[in-house]
């Protein structure tokens, strides 16, 4: 049962990242959340991506979500978790943005695009 709640809580935390990300650079689910749950949480390309547009329908990607459900390709518990956590760290993360100064803006952006890559591309090698 500890496990569990861990795993939730890991689930908050990254939510809550990507939606502090997601709103000071202005996206989300494709550039941080897929990355993240392949990484973070060893889910498979499909399976990230279909639960990242659970988390992320309202506003967009509901079509493509509907195709990815019509496949089994969405952990429904895990991407209704993320929500609240993306729901209040874009709140933060527009917050945050406004702190900072356009230069210093894309250099993190930059920066955090490379990591992430970087990541990606690692695991995808060594598999």
């Amino acid at each position: 049962m500890h496990s569990k709640h861990v795993r939730w809580a890991s689930i908050l935390l990254v939510a809550c990242g990507v939606g502090v990300l997601g709103g000071m650079f202005g996206l989300g689910g494709g550039i941080l959340l897929v990355p993240l749950l392949v990484l973070l949480f060893s889910f498979e390309q499909h399976k990230a991506q279909g639960t990242s547009l659970i988390a992320l329908v309202p506003p967009t990607g509901l079509l493509g979500f509907l195709n990815y459900a019509h496949a089994h390709e969405v952990a429904w518990t895990f991407g209704l978790l993320l929500m609240p956590g993306v729901f209040l760290g874009g709140f933060l993360g527009s917050w945050l943005a406004q702190k900072l100064s356009p230069d210093r803006m894309r250099f993190a952006f930059a920066g955090l695009l490379f990591v992430l890559g970087a990541a990606q591309a690692i695991a995808a090698w060594w598999k």
